[in-house]
């Protein structure tokens, strides 16, 4: 099977074999994959970390319409996520990571043809690039042709959250373009435009993109064939990655707030913690769980002691870059925090719907959490019970939900400011409904408030 997103690069398609990753590669393709593998750059990459890692193979057939003048294998990561699908942090790991990729790259004479934020997957919490076919001859001059690209998909949605305070994912969702730099340019109004590398990457490329729009085909062709010293292009991304790494959001979070209205202290958290361990040891398959309504962390870091993977989601940015920023010290390799709203998660986008797939189709734990959150959706966002327990079930065979009572305090507080009547809400439609789609396998009260249920699909 074709991979349907890769049709951008005819010269080095992506299909699958037998559960293999595999790129077909054109006979010029091949002739750079070749050049780029026998000065050891490749393998330079990929012991960084930095490039996933891909192997030349011989045992497959192409499908038709694809290369075959050469193929290479690439490991699979294990959950696929999508810049709008990410953290301040992680989207500057990432932009990091392509940064330092160049400049390893043309320490060889080479150089990496695409910039794209998709060419990114985080394996665990560390970024690398799975375009293993972008790496490209560069020799002693040229141009990092890929540098407005990485503008728009990396430095753009960074400066917009560093400099106007406004979190980038909405901003990025349904876009495979990124956010264009003459958009942000339109944005960063007053002293927003003063900061640090404004003027250079913001303004300077604007006028230049508003200029280009109104060159003739010659004088534009002549610009396009614009040639620079290797040293000249190194400085440049030198100093990119530097204004890169000084970057820090300045988006407002709510998590630290709500961590310290609803702390988790004392029995009532050792007892959710045992409740969660002895449920997930029990699982039937243990490669992938789910955390809905991550916040911090806590319980994820708990789910990943047992599973091969974990994918911690919140709808808060800041949550998932605390999240982020603690599974990374303690070197969690296998959780992997993204910034998802349940309530409107990552739909198909892209050319023809299908170029990139839904948070759905992409994430399909056999186990998942929902604690402290579906109070939330039913109290604070008016959502039915009903429909709750039905998303709960669709997700994953086991669940571990935490039911907070109408009479919880953090529960009243959510609904006080409510003046419309909400659907129907207590423990005894809960538990009906969680009999009527599956089973309650078991539960236990870890207040007079709130109650933990293991529940399994029917």
């Amino acid at each position: 099977m074709i991979e349907a997103g890769s049709f951008r690069d005819p010269q080095a398609r992506v299909f699958y074999h037998d559960g293999r990753i595999v790129r077909g590669l054109s006979p010029q393709a091949a002739e750079t994959d070749a050049a780029a593998r026998n000065t050891g750059v490749i393998n330079r990459l990929v012991a960084r970390g930095l490039l996933v890692e891909n192997w030349l193979v011989d045992d497959v057939e192409a499908p038709s319409g694809v290369p075959s003048a050469a193929f290479v294998e690439s490991k699979r990561v294990p959950v696929v996520s999508y810049p709008s699908e990410w953290s301040f942090a992680m989207l500057r790991e990432a932009a990091d990571a392509t940064l330092e990729a160049n400049l390893i790259a043309l320490e060889s004479g080479f150089i990496l043809k695409d910039a794209s934020a998709f060419n990114v997957l985080f394996d665990g919490t560390r970024p690398r690039i799975i375009d293993v076919t972008s790496v490209d001859s560069f020799g002693e001059s040229g141009i990092w042709t890929a540098y407005g690209q990485f503008c728009d998909h990396f430095l753009s949605p960074l400066m917009l959250e560093a400099y106007a305070g406004l979190p980038f994912q909405t901003m990025l969702q349904g876009r495979v373009d990124g956010l264009p730099i003459g958009d942000l340019n339109r944005l960063l109004r007053g002293r927003a435009g003063l900061h640090k590398g404004v003027v250079t990457h913001v303004r300077l490329r604007s006028a230049l993109e508003r200029r280009g729009k109104s060159m003739d085909t010659e004088s534009r062709t002549e610009v396009g064939q614009t040639s620079l010293p290797r040293d000249a292009v190194v400085e440049t991304i030198r100093k990119t990655k530097k204004l890169v790494e000084g970057l820090e959001s300045s988006a407002a979070s709510t998590w630290a707030d709500y961590e310290q209205a609803v702390p988790y202290q004392g029995g009532s958290f050792e007892e959710k913690a045992a409740f969660v361990r002895t449920a997930a040891s029990g699982a039937a398959d243990l490669h992938l769980a789910l955390d809905v309504g991550a916040n911090a962390g806590h319980f994820t870091k708990i789910l990943s002691e047992h599973f091969d993977y974990v994918v911690g989601i919140d709808n808060d940015a800041g949550a998932v870059d605390a999240l982020f920023a603690s599974a990374r010290a303690a070197r969690l390799n296998a959780l992997i925090p993204l910034v998802i709203d349940i309530t409107n998660p990552t739909p198909r986008f892209g050319w023809r719907g299908i170029e990139r797939t839904s948070f759905t189709d992409r994430v399909q734990p056999s186990f998942a959490t929902w604690l402290a959150v579906v109070h939330h959706l039913c109290l604070g966002l008016g959502i039915p019970l009903a429909e709750v327990m039905a998303l709960i079930f669709e997700i994953s065979r086991d669940a571990v939900v935490e039911f907070v009572a109408p009479e919880d305090p953090m529960a009243r507080h959510i609904s006080a400011t409510r003046q419309s009547e909400l659907a129907p809400y207590s423990g005894e439609i809960f538990e009906e409904l969680a009999n009527s789609l599956g089973a309650i396998k078991s539960k236990l009260a870890v207040s007079a408030t709130r109650t933990m249920y293991h529940l399994v699909r029917a």
